[in-house]
């Protein structure tokens, strides 16, 4: 009965809890069973259902962090296997290939949040690989390529991939919003409590305020980055005559025009550092904040 709720865990935390609600089933128990019985009877009596309550409470407890700790180090496990598909040796985005298994290890209430987070982690990875799918599709990694670039005389197909991948960008940072509110808007289909989905609504909104921070930056980050490919797209269309390939190699005659081209991809590689290092800031964090879980349930 109490299983869901007692969410305490300390001795002096259950005695507290379960003084209230021994008081009460005693009296009851006592008005109808052990009034006429004597003082000792009923005395004894209380001490009974006072002491099944705690036992009862220690053991759902107990329960209540063994299954935690299952659930805690099942979500450790798809995010370590994450994370390390994200890190790619090329230093380019790469989709991750494994796959996210969303059935809970754990049972009862904190299966339930078990769940909710791997679903969350699973559409979030969706979310990734479909975006580095939709850039992949329109050529993306080759907008540079000086083979591309000398069959592309015009610059046509240079200037649409540009525009597609602002799109692309756009798209996606909007979905993202969208699946964080759409998560959030999943704890009322939760199996569990009002007051427990209450408090994971609570929790999810104060943490979705830093969250939010990181995520317009990364998304501010990627529309730059295309803007500075944009640039050197617009530097080698309205200068034809000012570089040459050679050896699939792009030089250029003028010392200007290679230092604001070289300018142009610093700046890309700047971005890629930021980018990498908020990546790497959310996943020590992340790591971090299940670390301390674990050692709370101890």
């Amino acid at each position: 009965m109490f299983f869901s709720k007692n969410l305490i865990g300390s001795l002096p935390g259950l005695i507290g809890y379960y003084f209230p609600s021994s008081v009460f089933i005693w009296l009851i128990f006592y008005a109808i069973f052990t009034r006429k019985k004597g003082a000792k009877i009923a005395g004894i009596s209380f001490i009974i259902i006072y002491v099944s309550f705690m036992l009862s409470g220690y053991l759902s407890v107990t329960m209540f962090k063994i299954e935690a700790k299952k659930a805690i180090t099942e979500i450790e496990t798809q995010f370590e296997k994450i994370a390390k598909s994200s890190d790619s040796p090329s230093g380019i985005p790469e989709r991750i290939q494994e796959e996210i298994q969303t059935s809970p290890k754990s049972k009862g209430v904190i299966g339930e949040m078990e769940r909710f987070i791997k679903v969350f982690m699973d559409r979030s990875v969706s979310l990734r690989n479909d975006y580095l799918l939709e850039l992949s599709a329109i050529g993306w990694d080759k907008i540079l390529d000086p083979t591309r670039i000398k069959n592309d005389t015009m610059f046509t197909e240079s200037k649409i991939t540009i525009n597609k991948a602002k799109e692309i960008v756009e798209k996606y940072k909007i979905l993202t919003n969208s699946l964080f509110e759409d998560m959030y808007n999943e704890i009322d289909k939760l199996e569990m409590e009002e007051n427990l989905k209450r408090s994971m609504r609570d929790g999810f909104k104060k943490g979705m305020g830093p969250t939010k921070i990181k995520l317009d930056r990364n998304w501010f980050l990627e529309g730059k980055g295309v803007s500075e490919f944009e640039k050197i797209i617009d530097l080698l269309s309205t200068n034809k005559d000012a570089w040459v390939i050679e050896n699939s190699q792009i030089f250029f005659y003028n010392e200007n025009d290679l230092e604001e081209f070289n300018a142009y991809i610093f700046n890309i590689q700047d971005i890629v550092k930021e980018q990498q290092l908020i990546q790497q800031q959310s996943i020590d964090q992340t790591e971090e904040s299940l670390k301390l879980m674990k050692e709370n349930l101890k």
